[in-house]
């Protein structure tokens, strides 16, 4: 069975980004160890970004 379509506006946006190769290398094994995936710890970092600077 499909997964239900996502609304227009509820739908991910995809972008490419730049990180340091040292940054990457953290990230990478941070995903690896609690079994998460890149896209997955970006939301949450951002999502905690946004937090603590009000915006």
């Amino acid at each position: 069975m499909a997964r239900p379509r996502k609304a227009e506006g509820e739908k991910y946006i995809r972008q490419d980004i730049s990180i340091e190769p040292g940054q990457f290398r953290r990230l990478m094994a941070y995903c690896q160890r609690e079994d998460r995936s890149i896209s997955w710890v970006i939301r949450k970092a951002l999502e905690m970004f946004f937090m603590c600077n009000d915006t």
